[in-house]
């Protein structure tokens, strides 16, 4: 009897997925857990694995389709199977039957009648199948490191891919992505947007269209930071495995600013102003292909410093190794993005829907700077950054958005070490 490969639902708001690519043809072999195709869901690409071993016997969905989730888009039975008629239109309930047990039979352990071993299992119960362990026993990664591996299959399954993306990933280092640039010779072409670049391209023009953009820019001293960090990113890195880099002083301070100044953090619903208690902090990440990502830290009010470090690594890594969730990069009530790590002085953001502000953060340049003191005005040399706000002047007024900005750079600027313990 055939299988139906079902559109999974990759999040709790994810109604559809587009399918970008089919790893199989009809009249292909496939194992269980094996790719069968990658779907996209807003930004966010996924493989989804087969839920039986067998023969690819229908595909109901081409490239490019937008599915409903729940929708049979594959079968897979046996070669040269019949497949039966089957109504359009299935009922919802079944559906929803038929994605549990799928979900069952995937999280059961994957056993091989040529390998009996018991698989191994972390600390965190996580299975990983007889490839997988190979790898792991090859390459000696320790439970602590495997617990670390972010799984991109379903229900967080851990894969081959995600393996080896660790493995190159730790081999390179996390404080300054680079982002592939095009060596081709210059000519006349005309290339597709590709899936991601077209959800950017709607995202942004929407933006534009809704929010009344307004900018303020500010200058802060990061002196004192860039020593604190120079003289302990090593002991930082060495006891918390977990790069010292700008980022969470800059969202620390911004975080604290946002509870003093809440309408920062609002969004607008109809004519209404939607009030978050809570700080989801997206964080902009520039992907190897050029394309852009905003994941979450969700609830980051609640996070000490280390703890906004270690997540803003932790989903910078997994966006680009593309083994993101959908749900991690949906829900930001914020948004920072840096575009000073690439060289750029400042700039001007375009507000994130349905934020109502972003900040930009621009580069940090040595320059001279007339400092006052008790014997006059003097010339100093200074860690310099621009920080600019972008804000929707609908609901966030000139006096509000600079004084939001200007608590940001009080606080960076009067950086305490004993708040932060190495």
């Amino acid at each position: 009897m055939a299988t139906d490969v079902i559109m999974p639902k990759l999040g709790e708001s994810i109604t559809e997925g587009t399918i970008l690519e089919w790893k199989k043809n009809i009249g292909d072999s496939i194992t269980r857990d094996e790719t069968i195709l990658e779907i996209s869901t807003d930004k966010v690409d996924s493989e989804v694995p087969s839920p039986a071993s067998g023969t690819l016997i229908e595909i109901l969905y081409q490239k490019n389709d937008v599915v409903p989730v729940g929708q049979v888009i594959a079968r897979i039975g046996e070669s040269g199977e019949v497949i039966p008629d089957k109504a359009e239109e299935q009922n919802l309930d079944i559906i929803e039957e038929e994605n549990s047990i799928i979900e069952q039979e995937i999280e059961r352990p994957i056993t091989n009648e040529a390998d009996n071993a018991p698989l191994i299992k972390s600390k965190r119960e996580k299975f990983y199948s007889p490839l997988v362990k190979s790898i792991i026993k090859k390459e000696g990664l320790s439970l602590e490191e495997l617990d670390m591996i972010a799984g991109s299959g379903t229900n967080g399954r851990v894969n081959k891919s995600d393996v080896l993306s660790y493995l190159k990933s730790r081999k390179t280092t996390q404080e300054v992505p680079s982002v592939s640039t095009s060596s081709h010779e210059l000519k006349n072409r005309i290339e597709p947007m590709d899936h991601v670049r077209k959800m950017i391209a709607k995202h942004m023009i929407k933006s534009r269209e809704t929010s009344v953009h307004v900018y303020s820019t500010n200058e802060v001293d990061m002196t004192s930071i860039v020593k604190f960090r120079e003289e302990h990113k090593q002991n930082f890195k060495d006891k918390y495995q977990t790069p010292l880099t700008y980022t969470p002083f800059i969202t620390d301070a911004t975080i604290k600013s946002i509870q003093e100044f809440p309408l920062i953090n609002c969004s607008i619903e109809d004519d209404n102003i939607k009030h978050n208690q809570n700080i989801n902090m997206g964080i902009a990440v520039a992907l190897p292909d050029n394309n852009l990502i905003v994941p979450v830290i969700k609830n980051s009010e609640e996070l000490n410093f280390l703890g906004l470090a270690r997540s803003n690594v932790d989903l910078a890594n997994r966006s680009r190794n593309r083994q993101l969730q959908p749900d991690e990069a949906q829900g930001s009530t914020f948004t920072i993005t840096n575009p000073g790590i690439y060289g750029s002085l400042f700039g001007m953001g375009i507000i994130n829907q349905p934020n109502v502000a972003i900040l930009s953060v621009g580069s940090i340049h040595k320059r001279p700077v007339v400092k006052e003191t008790q014997h006059g005005d003097v010339i100093v040399v200074r860690s310099m950054m621009y920080l600019t706000l972008a804000y929707d002047h609908r609901i966030i007024d000139g006096a509000y958005g600079t004084q939001f900005l200007a608590k940001i750079k009080e606080l960076l600027e009067n950086f305490s070490e004993n708040a932060i313990k190495i």
